[in-house]
């Protein structure tokens, strides 16, 4: 009993050994590390680096006809503060639900990792206002709204087919509701590398 005793000191003198020597050195970061020790580090090979002085401001082109500032681009009228105060909206996606979406969310006509919404509904608050006296301006990109209280510019996450939107006025409410349906360009957002395409 003695004799196993002693062996199975051994043994565990053995893997105490051996841990010992798997453990990893301690990492060394240089003067500029979060520890104390004190080593070289990459930014400390070649001569210091002088301090850069600071940039200049271009001077003035006396050829110059005209000044950036007598340049700059003309402002959309919604852009001028005219009075009128800014609408308050909704953004939000909407999505088309068909009987493939019920069974597992199947739908063959649409990729499940682009096609996360059909169309875009924008809700415009315009207290006070009637309908006769709202212009709407629909385009791809954004949706521009004039009224004599109120004016709005939104620009719109994707493209919209303009021709084909909505607009309904909430007369009790004051709201203008604005469906527009989205342009999805499926080759682009599932376009794939061709095998020529990688060499």
């Amino acid at each position: 009993m003695v004799g196993s005793m002693q062996d199975w000191a051994a043994l565990d003198s053995m893997f105490q050994s051996a841990e010992a020597l798997d453990a990893p050195p301690k990492p060394s970061y240089g003067r500029d590390g979060p520890v104390k020790a004190v080593g070289m580090s990459p930014g400390m090979i070649g001569p210091p680096k002088p301090a850069r002085p600071p940039k200049k401001k271009p001077a003035a082109d006396p050829h110059e006809i005209w000044t950036a500032a007598e340049v700059a681009e003309e402002l959309d009228p919604l852009d001028l503060d005219d009075g009128r105060g800014l609408a308050e909206y909704d953004l939000v996606f909407k999505q088309n639900v068909t009987p493939e979406d019920f069974f597992l969310g199947v739908d063959p006509l649409r990729h499940a990792g682009v096609a996360c919404s059909d169309a875009l509904v924008l809700k415009l608050q315009l207290p006070g206002a009637k309908m006769a006296e709202i212009d709407l301006d629909v385009r791809p990109t954004c949706v521009r709204l004039s009224a004599p209280k109120h004016k709005a510019k939104v620009h719109l996450p994707e493209r919209v087919d303009e021709q084909k939107g909505t607009a309904k006025w909430d007369a009790e409410k004051h709201v203008l509701t604005v469906t527009l349906p989205i342009k999805h360009d499926w080759e682009s957002k599932l376009q794939t590398s061709a095998a020529d395409d990688l060499d």
